[in-house]
């Protein structure tokens, strides 16, 4: 079969950086609310967010007004 299989955590990785896409403009957006948005457990895609901000794909801030961007 011409299927490629990926494990759950490179699937997330691509749905929060969609996520964070199509929110572009927006601000800094909470881990929160990436992971209600897509259904990806919140303390998984914490790992997931520091792997992409050290890869520099996403940017993040902390306190009040933070997220991922």
């Amino acid at each position: 079969n011409g299927f490629m299989r990926i494990s759950a955590r490179a699937d997330y990785a691509v749905r929060a950086v969609l996520e964070l896409a199509v929110r572009q403009g927006n601000g800094p957006v909470k881990a929160e609310e990436i992971a209600a948005a897509q259904g990806i457990p919140h303390k998984f895609l914490e790992g997931i967010l520091g792997d992409l901000r050290r890869a520099g794909i996403v940017d993040s801030r902390r306190g009040g007004g933070g997220g991922a961007s």
